[in-house]
Protein backbone atom coordinates (compact mmCIF):
# COMPACT_ATOMS: atom_id res chain seq x y z
CA UNK A 1 0.00 0.00 0.00
CA UNK A 2 2.88 2.37 0.84
CA UNK A 3 4.53 1.87 -2.65
CA UNK A 4 0.98 2.53 -4.41
CA UNK A 5 0.76 5.53 -2.26
CA UNK A 6 4.13 6.95 -3.11
CA UNK A 7 3.52 5.65 -7.28
CA UNK A 8 0.55 8.01 -6.71
CA UNK A 9 1.64 10.83 -4.92
CA UNK A 10 4.71 10.96 -7.63
CA UNK A 11 2.16 10.56 -10.65
CA UNK A 12 0.52 13.56 -9.82
CA UNK A 13 3.55 15.62 -8.56
CA UNK A 14 4.64 14.39 -12.09
CA UNK A 15 1.23 15.40 -13.81
CA UNK A 16 1.56 18.97 -12.22
CA UNK A 17 4.73 19.37 -13.20
CA UNK A 18 3.43 18.68 -16.71
CA UNK A 19 0.64 21.24 -15.94
CA UNK A 20 2.81 23.89 -15.02
CA UNK A 21 5.43 23.31 -17.84
CA UNK A 22 2.78 22.88 -20.98
CA UNK A 23 1.60 27.01 -20.96
CA UNK A 24 5.45 27.36 -21.48
CA UNK A 25 5.70 24.40 -24.36
CA UNK A 26 2.96 25.89 -26.07
CA UNK A 27 4.96 29.48 -25.92
CA UNK A 28 8.02 27.75 -27.00
CA UNK A 29 6.04 26.07 -29.87
CA UNK A 30 4.58 29.19 -31.20
CA UNK A 31 8.24 31.15 -31.05
CA UNK A 32 9.61 28.15 -33.24
CA UNK A 33 6.37 28.10 -35.31
CA UNK A 34 6.91 32.17 -35.73
CA UNK A 35 10.39 32.29 -36.17
CA UNK A 36 10.33 29.54 -38.98
CA UNK A 37 7.45 31.72 -40.59
CA UNK A 38 9.04 34.91 -40.23
CA UNK A 39 12.60 33.55 -41.16
CA UNK A 40 11.05 32.21 -44.73
CA UNK A 41 8.87 35.24 -45.59
CA UNK A 42 11.95 37.31 -45.04
CA UNK A 43 14.10 34.61 -47.50
CA UNK A 44 11.01 34.27 -49.46
CA UNK A 45 7.70 37.16 -48.87
CA UNK A 46 4.33 35.21 -50.19
CA UNK A 47 1.57 38.35 -50.03
CA UNK A 48 -0.86 35.94 -49.14
CA UNK A 49 0.52 34.23 -46.22
CA UNK A 50 1.49 37.42 -45.05
CA UNK A 51 -1.78 39.06 -45.46
CA UNK A 52 -2.77 35.53 -43.81
CA UNK A 53 -0.67 36.63 -40.63
CA UNK A 54 -1.48 40.32 -40.44
CA UNK A 55 -4.99 39.73 -40.89
CA UNK A 56 -5.06 36.86 -37.66
CA UNK A 57 -2.82 38.88 -35.81
CA UNK A 58 -5.79 42.21 -36.04
CA UNK A 59 -8.50 39.84 -35.57
CA UNK A 60 -6.97 39.00 -32.15
CA UNK A 61 -6.40 41.87 -30.78
CA UNK A 62 -9.12 44.09 -31.99
CA UNK A 63 -10.95 41.53 -29.79
CA UNK A 64 -8.26 42.22 -26.56
CA UNK A 65 -8.33 45.73 -26.89
CA UNK A 66 -10.57 49.14 -26.67
CA UNK A 67 -13.02 50.31 -29.65
CA UNK A 68 -10.72 53.33 -30.12
CA UNK A 69 -7.74 51.38 -29.44
CA UNK A 70 -8.75 49.49 -33.10
CA UNK A 71 -9.21 52.63 -34.56
CA UNK A 72 -5.99 53.92 -33.89
CA UNK A 73 -4.81 50.15 -35.73
CA UNK A 74 -6.73 51.23 -38.44
CA UNK A 75 -5.22 54.87 -38.85
CA UNK A 76 -2.22 53.96 -38.57
CA UNK A 77 -2.32 50.60 -41.43
CA UNK A 78 -5.04 52.15 -44.11
CA UNK A 79 -2.07 53.56 -46.68
CA UNK A 80 -0.73 49.88 -46.83
CA UNK A 81 -3.96 47.81 -47.16
CA UNK A 82 -3.65 44.68 -49.36
CA UNK A 83 -6.06 44.07 -51.85
CA UNK A 84 -8.70 41.54 -51.67
CA UNK A 85 -11.11 40.59 -54.29
CA UNK A 86 -14.11 42.92 -52.51
CA UNK A 87 -11.78 45.79 -52.47
CA UNK A 88 -9.22 45.97 -49.97
CA UNK A 89 -8.25 44.84 -46.72
CA UNK A 90 -9.31 48.35 -45.15
CA UNK A 91 -13.46 47.03 -45.97
CA UNK A 92 -12.25 44.30 -43.18
CA UNK A 93 -10.95 45.95 -40.85
CA UNK A 94 -13.50 48.17 -40.64
CA UNK A 95 -16.23 45.34 -41.38
CA UNK A 96 -14.72 43.38 -37.83
CA UNK A 97 -14.55 46.68 -35.98
CA UNK A 98 -18.71 47.16 -36.88
CA UNK A 99 -19.66 43.82 -35.34
CA UNK A 100 -17.02 44.22 -32.41
CA UNK A 101 -19.39 47.51 -31.60
CA UNK A 102 -22.53 45.78 -32.57
CA UNK A 103 -21.43 43.07 -30.17
CA UNK A 104 -20.44 45.42 -27.31
CA UNK A 105 -23.47 47.79 -28.19
CA UNK A 106 -25.72 44.61 -27.61
CA UNK A 107 -24.01 44.15 -24.19
CA UNK A 108 -24.70 47.47 -23.02
CA UNK A 109 -20.84 47.99 -22.67
CA UNK A 110 -20.60 50.97 -25.40
CA UNK A 111 -23.38 53.70 -26.63
CA UNK A 112 -23.61 54.57 -30.56
CA UNK A 113 -25.38 57.86 -31.72
CA UNK A 114 -25.54 59.71 -35.41
CA UNK A 115 -24.61 63.33 -34.81
CA UNK A 116 -27.69 65.14 -35.99
CA UNK A 117 -25.04 68.04 -37.42
CA UNK A 118 -24.23 64.90 -40.31
CA UNK A 119 -27.28 62.64 -40.14
CA UNK A 120 -29.25 64.18 -43.08
CA UNK A 121 -26.83 64.86 -45.32
CA UNK A 122 -25.34 61.51 -45.11
CA UNK A 123 -28.97 59.54 -45.34
CA UNK A 124 -28.88 61.40 -48.75
CA UNK A 125 -25.52 60.74 -50.05
CA UNK A 126 -26.55 57.07 -49.07
CA UNK A 127 -29.62 57.01 -50.95
CA UNK A 128 -28.06 59.03 -53.80
CA UNK A 129 -25.64 55.71 -54.05
CA UNK A 130 -28.78 53.39 -53.96
CA UNK A 131 -30.85 55.43 -56.65
CA UNK A 132 -27.87 55.59 -58.69
CA UNK A 133 -27.44 51.63 -59.18
CA UNK A 134 -30.16 51.23 -61.54
CA UNK A 135 -27.87 53.16 -63.87
CA UNK A 136 -24.87 50.99 -63.55
CA UNK A 137 -23.35 49.38 -66.55
CA UNK A 138 -24.34 45.77 -65.51
CA UNK A 139 -20.83 44.74 -66.65
CA UNK A 140 -19.48 47.32 -63.83
CA UNK A 141 -21.65 46.10 -60.79
CA UNK A 142 -18.87 44.03 -59.18
CA UNK A 143 -17.17 47.51 -59.34
CA UNK A 144 -20.17 49.36 -58.40
CA UNK A 145 -20.58 47.42 -55.01
CA UNK A 146 -16.92 47.38 -54.28
CA UNK A 147 -17.14 51.42 -54.40
CA UNK A 148 -19.88 51.68 -52.64
CA UNK A 149 -18.45 49.15 -49.52
CA UNK A 150 -15.29 51.16 -49.51
CA UNK A 151 -17.18 54.73 -49.52
CA UNK A 152 -19.70 52.95 -46.28
CA UNK A 153 -16.62 51.32 -44.15
CA UNK A 154 -15.23 54.89 -44.48
CA UNK A 155 -18.13 56.85 -43.80
CA UNK A 156 -18.49 54.07 -40.81
CA UNK A 157 -14.95 55.30 -39.74
CA UNK A 158 -15.95 58.84 -39.45
CA UNK A 159 -18.97 57.91 -37.11
CA UNK A 160 -16.62 55.87 -34.58
CA UNK A 161 -14.19 58.69 -34.64
CA UNK A 162 -16.95 60.99 -33.49
CA UNK A 163 -18.57 58.31 -31.30
CA UNK A 164 -15.64 57.09 -29.60
CA UNK A 165 -12.80 60.45 -29.41
CA UNK A 166 -15.15 62.36 -27.13
CA UNK A 167 -12.38 64.12 -24.65
CA UNK A 168 -9.44 65.93 -24.77
CA UNK A 169 -7.52 63.15 -24.02
CA UNK A 170 -8.74 61.61 -26.68
CA UNK A 171 -7.98 64.44 -29.06
CA UNK A 172 -4.87 64.28 -28.16
CA UNK A 173 -4.03 60.85 -28.56
CA UNK A 174 -5.64 60.32 -31.72
CA UNK A 175 -3.37 63.73 -33.41
CA UNK A 176 -0.42 61.92 -31.73
CA UNK A 177 -1.60 58.48 -33.70
CA UNK A 178 -2.17 60.61 -36.95
CA UNK A 179 1.59 62.16 -36.94
CA UNK A 180 2.79 58.60 -36.87
CA UNK A 181 0.47 57.46 -39.39
CA UNK A 182 1.80 60.62 -41.99
CA UNK A 183 5.66 59.60 -40.76
CA UNK A 184 5.16 55.95 -41.69
CA UNK A 185 3.81 57.87 -45.17
CA UNK A 186 6.43 59.72 -45.76
CA UNK A 187 8.87 57.44 -45.27
CA UNK A 188 7.39 55.25 -47.51
CA UNK A 189 7.73 58.29 -49.97
CA UNK A 190 11.36 58.69 -49.27
CA UNK A 191 11.97 55.08 -49.95
CA UNK A 192 9.94 55.37 -53.71
CA UNK A 193 12.08 58.36 -54.26
CA UNK A 194 15.91 56.61 -53.67
CA UNK A 195 14.48 53.11 -55.27
CA UNK A 196 11.65 54.11 -57.95
CA UNK A 197 10.31 50.91 -59.06
CA UNK A 198 11.56 48.81 -56.03
CA UNK A 199 9.01 46.18 -54.68
CA UNK A 200 9.37 45.32 -50.80
CA UNK A 201 6.25 42.79 -50.91
CA UNK A 202 4.55 41.90 -54.67
CA UNK A 203 1.52 43.06 -54.97
CA UNK A 204 1.39 44.49 -51.76
CA UNK A 205 4.36 46.90 -51.00
CA UNK A 206 5.41 48.37 -54.16
CA UNK A 207 6.50 51.90 -55.71
CA UNK A 208 4.49 51.69 -59.26
CA UNK A 209 7.20 53.22 -61.27
CA UNK A 210 9.03 51.42 -64.48
CA UNK A 211 12.63 50.72 -64.68
CA UNK A 212 14.84 53.07 -66.82
CA UNK A 213 18.06 53.57 -68.04
CA UNK A 214 17.47 57.49 -66.71
CA UNK A 215 15.58 57.70 -64.03
CA UNK A 216 15.02 61.29 -63.60
CA UNK A 217 11.29 63.29 -63.97
CA UNK A 218 9.67 61.05 -61.42
CA UNK A 219 6.29 61.86 -59.54
CA UNK A 220 6.21 60.53 -56.28
CA UNK A 221 2.93 58.88 -55.40
CA UNK A 222 3.51 57.37 -52.47
CA UNK A 223 1.20 54.47 -50.92
CA UNK A 224 -1.71 55.95 -52.56
CA UNK A 225 0.08 55.30 -55.59
CA UNK A 226 -0.93 58.39 -56.68
CA UNK A 227 0.82 61.46 -57.07
CA UNK A 228 -1.82 64.39 -56.82
CA UNK A 229 -3.38 63.09 -54.32
CA UNK A 230 -0.19 62.20 -52.07
CA UNK A 231 0.42 65.85 -53.25
CA UNK A 232 -2.77 67.17 -51.16
CA UNK A 233 -1.88 64.81 -48.07
CA UNK A 234 1.52 65.97 -48.00
CA UNK A 235 0.04 69.31 -47.83
CA UNK A 236 -3.09 68.84 -45.36
CA UNK A 237 -0.45 67.12 -42.55
CA UNK A 238 1.98 70.21 -42.91
CA UNK A 239 -0.21 72.09 -41.53
CA UNK A 240 -0.70 69.56 -38.72
CA UNK A 241 2.32 68.99 -38.22
CA UNK A 242 3.25 72.61 -37.74
CA UNK A 243 0.42 72.92 -34.89
CA UNK A 244 2.27 70.25 -32.92
CA UNK A 245 5.42 72.05 -33.49
CA UNK A 246 3.75 74.96 -31.81
CA UNK A 247 2.05 73.36 -29.52
CA UNK A 248 4.96 71.40 -28.29
CA UNK A 249 6.57 72.47 -25.13
CA UNK A 250 9.44 70.67 -25.07
CA UNK A 251 12.48 71.42 -27.16
CA UNK A 252 13.08 68.07 -28.16
CA UNK A 253 9.34 67.66 -29.58
CA UNK A 254 9.67 70.77 -31.08
CA UNK A 255 12.91 70.08 -32.83
CA UNK A 256 11.49 66.57 -33.58
CA UNK A 257 8.31 68.18 -35.50
CA UNK A 258 10.34 70.89 -37.34
CA UNK A 259 12.13 68.01 -38.57
CA UNK A 260 9.10 66.19 -39.57
CA UNK A 261 7.86 69.35 -41.32
CA UNK A 262 10.90 70.06 -43.30
CA UNK A 263 10.65 66.68 -45.01
CA UNK A 264 6.69 66.71 -45.56
CA UNK A 265 7.20 69.98 -47.46
CA UNK A 266 10.41 68.66 -49.38
CA UNK A 267 8.24 65.58 -50.38
CA UNK A 268 5.55 67.43 -51.49
CA UNK A 269 7.90 68.97 -54.00
CA UNK A 270 8.99 65.47 -55.39
CA UNK A 271 5.22 65.14 -56.76
CA UNK A 272 5.52 68.29 -58.97
CA UNK A 273 1.78 69.03 -58.23
CA UNK A 274 1.00 72.38 -59.14
CA UNK A 275 -2.49 72.65 -57.05
CA UNK A 276 -0.56 71.07 -53.95
CA UNK A 277 1.73 74.32 -54.23
CA UNK A 278 -0.58 76.32 -54.71
CA UNK A 279 -2.99 75.37 -52.12
CA UNK A 280 -0.34 75.22 -49.71
CA UNK A 281 0.63 78.87 -50.19
CA UNK A 282 -3.12 79.95 -50.13
CA UNK A 283 -3.85 78.07 -46.70
CA UNK A 284 -0.94 79.83 -45.06
CA UNK A 285 -2.01 83.23 -46.09
CA UNK A 286 -5.09 82.31 -44.93
CA UNK A 287 -4.05 81.28 -41.65
CA UNK A 288 -2.05 84.29 -41.45
CA UNK A 289 -5.10 86.12 -42.08
CA UNK A 290 -7.20 84.31 -38.99
CA UNK A 291 -4.13 84.66 -36.64
CA UNK A 292 -3.07 88.56 -37.31
CA UNK A 293 -3.91 89.24 -33.79
CA UNK A 294 -1.05 87.04 -32.38
CA UNK A 295 1.25 88.35 -35.50
CA UNK A 296 3.25 91.26 -34.97
CA UNK A 297 4.59 92.85 -38.49
CA UNK A 298 8.20 91.91 -37.44
CA UNK A 299 6.67 88.10 -37.05
CA UNK A 300 4.58 88.49 -40.16
CA UNK A 301 7.82 89.51 -42.30
CA UNK A 302 9.97 87.08 -40.69
CA UNK A 303 7.71 84.13 -41.72
CA UNK A 304 7.05 85.41 -45.16
CA UNK A 305 10.76 85.80 -45.59
CA UNK A 306 11.05 82.54 -44.45
CA UNK A 307 9.12 80.83 -45.79
CA UNK A 308 10.17 82.16 -49.52
CA UNK A 309 13.67 80.96 -48.91
CA UNK A 310 12.61 77.57 -47.80
CA UNK A 311 10.70 77.08 -50.35
CA UNK A 312 13.37 78.18 -53.02
CA UNK A 313 15.82 76.08 -51.44
CA UNK A 314 13.65 72.94 -51.38
CA UNK A 315 12.67 73.41 -54.88
CA UNK A 316 16.58 73.71 -56.22
CA UNK A 317 17.60 70.45 -54.12
CA UNK A 318 14.78 68.63 -55.50
CA UNK A 319 14.97 69.66 -58.77
CA UNK A 320 18.89 68.88 -59.19
CA UNK A 321 19.52 66.02 -56.76
CA UNK A 322 16.48 63.81 -56.61
CA UNK A 323 14.78 61.26 -59.62
CA UNK A 324 12.07 63.94 -58.98
CA UNK A 325 12.10 67.13 -60.64
CA UNK A 326 11.12 71.14 -61.03
CA UNK A 327 7.71 71.97 -59.89
CA UNK A 328 8.41 75.89 -60.56
CA UNK A 329 9.23 75.16 -63.89
CA UNK A 330 5.92 73.02 -64.09
CA UNK A 331 4.43 76.10 -62.53
CA UNK A 332 5.91 78.57 -65.32
CA UNK A 333 4.52 76.46 -67.67
CA UNK A 334 1.00 76.06 -67.13
CA UNK A 335 -1.37 78.20 -69.74
CA UNK A 336 -5.43 78.73 -69.05
CA UNK A 337 -7.86 78.50 -71.86
CA UNK A 338 -11.14 79.54 -70.91
CA UNK A 339 -10.18 82.19 -68.33
CA UNK A 340 -9.17 80.51 -65.37
CA UNK A 341 -9.15 76.86 -66.33
CA UNK A 342 -5.63 75.34 -66.90
CA UNK A 343 -5.71 73.81 -70.00
CA UNK A 344 -4.73 69.83 -69.44
CA UNK A 345 -8.36 70.27 -67.57
CA UNK A 346 -10.41 71.74 -70.35
CA UNK A 347 -11.00 68.10 -71.77
CA UNK A 348 -11.42 66.32 -69.30
CA UNK A 349 -13.86 68.59 -67.48
CA UNK A 350 -15.66 69.20 -70.76
CA UNK A 351 -15.95 65.41 -70.94
CA UNK A 352 -17.21 64.89 -67.27
CA UNK A 353 -19.92 67.50 -68.23
CA UNK A 354 -21.13 65.79 -71.36
CA UNK A 355 -21.28 61.91 -69.02
CA UNK A 356 -23.07 64.26 -66.05
CA UNK A 357 -25.56 64.88 -68.44
CA UNK A 358 -26.62 62.16 -69.42
CA UNK A 359 -28.04 60.99 -66.39
CA UNK A 360 -28.05 64.28 -64.59
CA UNK A 361 -30.73 63.83 -61.84
CA UNK A 362 -28.97 60.45 -60.12
CA UNK A 363 -25.77 59.71 -62.01
CA UNK A 364 -24.76 56.45 -63.64
CA UNK A 365 -23.57 55.00 -60.70
CA UNK A 366 -20.41 54.26 -58.69
CA UNK A 367 -19.48 51.46 -61.05
CA UNK A 368 -16.65 53.89 -62.72
CA UNK A 369 -13.49 51.48 -63.34
CA UNK A 370 -11.39 54.25 -61.36
CA UNK A 371 -8.25 51.85 -61.72
CA UNK A 372 -8.30 52.19 -65.76
CA UNK A 373 -9.74 56.06 -65.85
CA UNK A 374 -6.88 56.91 -68.32
CA UNK A 375 -7.56 53.97 -70.76
CA UNK A 376 -11.25 54.03 -70.25
CA UNK A 377 -12.02 57.60 -70.49
CA UNK A 378 -10.53 60.32 -67.86
CA UNK A 379 -11.37 60.84 -64.50
CA UNK A 380 -13.30 64.55 -64.27
CA UNK A 381 -10.26 65.43 -62.40
CA UNK A 382 -12.76 67.51 -60.42
CA UNK A 383 -14.81 66.48 -57.16
CA UNK A 384 -17.62 67.91 -57.61
CA UNK A 385 -17.91 66.87 -61.53
CA UNK A 386 -17.17 63.30 -59.96
CA UNK A 387 -20.06 63.83 -57.66
CA UNK A 388 -22.02 64.76 -60.49
CA UNK A 389 -20.79 61.68 -62.85
CA UNK A 390 -21.60 59.04 -60.19
CA UNK A 391 -24.82 60.46 -58.01
CA UNK A 392 -25.82 63.04 -60.18
CA UNK A 393 -27.52 66.71 -58.90
CA UNK A 394 -29.00 64.83 -55.94
CA UNK A 395 -25.71 63.44 -54.75
CA UNK A 396 -23.74 66.23 -55.07
CA UNK A 397 -26.06 68.81 -53.74
CA UNK A 398 -26.52 66.04 -50.66
CA UNK A 399 -22.76 66.05 -50.38
CA UNK A 400 -22.44 70.13 -50.65
CA UNK A 401 -25.23 70.15 -48.11
CA UNK A 402 -22.46 67.51 -45.51
CA UNK A 403 -20.03 70.08 -46.42
CA UNK A 404 -21.97 73.12 -45.28
CA UNK A 405 -22.44 71.53 -42.24
CA UNK A 406 -18.94 70.38 -41.60
CA UNK A 407 -17.47 74.40 -42.47
CA UNK A 408 -20.44 75.47 -39.91
CA UNK A 409 -18.82 72.90 -37.50
CA UNK A 410 -15.46 74.51 -38.48
CA UNK A 411 -15.83 78.01 -37.82
CA UNK A 412 -16.01 77.77 -34.01
CA UNK A 413 -12.04 77.31 -33.92
CA UNK A 414 -11.44 80.36 -36.02
CA UNK A 415 -11.07 83.06 -33.43
CA UNK A 416 -8.61 80.44 -31.34
CA UNK A 417 -5.14 81.36 -31.31
CA UNK A 418 -2.45 78.73 -32.03
CA UNK A 419 -0.71 79.10 -28.57
CA UNK A 420 -2.91 80.14 -26.48
CA UNK A 421 -6.09 78.67 -26.55
CA UNK A 422 -7.07 75.38 -25.47
CA UNK A 423 -6.37 72.32 -27.48
CA UNK A 424 -9.59 71.59 -29.07
CA UNK A 425 -10.21 75.11 -30.19
CA UNK A 426 -6.53 75.92 -31.42
CA UNK A 427 -6.93 72.64 -33.57
CA UNK A 428 -10.03 73.57 -34.42
CA UNK A 429 -8.38 76.48 -36.16
CA UNK A 430 -5.94 74.17 -38.27
CA UNK A 431 -8.36 72.18 -39.46
CA UNK A 432 -10.49 74.90 -40.21
CA UNK A 433 -8.01 76.22 -42.81
CA UNK A 434 -7.22 72.35 -44.15
CA UNK A 435 -10.74 72.20 -44.73
CA UNK A 436 -10.92 75.20 -46.61
CA UNK A 437 -7.88 74.24 -48.86
CA UNK A 438 -8.83 70.85 -49.07
CA UNK A 439 -12.28 71.90 -51.03
CA UNK A 440 -10.25 74.47 -52.94
CA UNK A 441 -7.76 71.70 -54.10
CA UNK A 442 -10.62 69.37 -54.81
CA UNK A 443 -11.65 71.54 -57.82
CA UNK A 444 -8.69 70.43 -60.03
CA UNK A 445 -8.65 66.74 -58.43
CA UNK A 446 -11.25 63.65 -56.65
CA UNK A 447 -10.19 62.06 -53.21
CA UNK A 448 -12.94 59.38 -54.28
CA UNK A 449 -10.31 58.08 -56.81
CA UNK A 450 -8.45 56.11 -54.47
CA UNK A 451 -9.62 53.91 -52.12
CA UNK A 452 -7.06 54.69 -49.17
CA UNK A 453 -7.27 58.35 -49.37
CA UNK A 454 -10.67 58.11 -48.71
CA UNK A 455 -10.35 56.66 -45.60
CA UNK A 456 -8.14 59.77 -44.63
CA UNK A 457 -10.78 61.96 -45.62
CA UNK A 458 -13.63 60.88 -43.93
CA UNK A 459 -11.38 60.54 -40.36
CA UNK A 460 -10.59 63.88 -41.28
CA UNK A 461 -14.53 64.94 -41.73
CA UNK A 462 -14.97 62.93 -38.08
CA UNK A 463 -12.30 65.10 -36.34
CA UNK A 464 -13.71 67.95 -37.21
CA UNK A 465 -17.02 66.72 -35.90
CA UNK A 466 -15.58 65.44 -32.74
CA UNK A 467 -13.50 68.39 -31.71
CA UNK A 468 -16.32 70.39 -32.58
CA UNK A 469 -18.26 68.35 -29.97
CA UNK A 470 -15.40 68.51 -27.44
CA UNK A 471 -15.36 72.02 -27.89
CA UNK A 472 -18.83 72.36 -26.36
CA UNK A 473 -18.68 70.25 -23.57
CA UNK A 474 -15.84 72.13 -22.28
CA UNK A 475 -18.08 75.28 -22.67
CA UNK A 476 -21.11 73.58 -20.49
CA UNK A 477 -18.53 72.19 -17.79
CA UNK A 478 -17.19 75.90 -17.65
CA UNK A 479 -20.57 77.49 -17.61
CA UNK A 480 -21.54 74.99 -14.96
CA UNK A 481 -18.67 75.21 -12.86
CA UNK A 482 -19.01 78.89 -13.02
CA UNK A 483 -22.96 78.79 -12.35
CA UNK A 484 -21.91 76.47 -9.40
CA UNK A 485 -19.58 79.30 -7.47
Amino acid sequence: MKDIGKSYISLEREEGFLKRQLPRLKTLALIIIAGIVLGTQIYNPNKRTIEAIVGLLLLLLLWRVSTIAALWMLLVTYPFPFSISWGTSNEIFMLIITLVILLRISTGEHKFTIDPKIRVPLILIVTSYVISFKNVNPALMHICLVNTFNFLAASMFMFCIINYVDDEEKLRKTINIMMISAALFITFTIFEMLFPGRTLIPNWLYTQHKARLVMRGIRMGGPFHDYELAAEFFTINAFFIFFMFVRSKRMALRALFGILLLVDLFMMFTTITRGAFFSLIAGTVYLMVLSKKDLSFVRFSYLVVGMTVLLVVMEGVVARYTTSGSLFERVLATTFESGLVPSNRVGTWKGAIERGMNNPLFGQGAGWDFAKGLSTGFWPHCLYLFYFNITGLFGLSAFIFLIYRIIKSSASGVRASLATSSYPEALMKIMHVVLIIFLFDQIKIEYLRNSKYTYFIWFFFGLIIATHNIINKQKRERTAAESSL
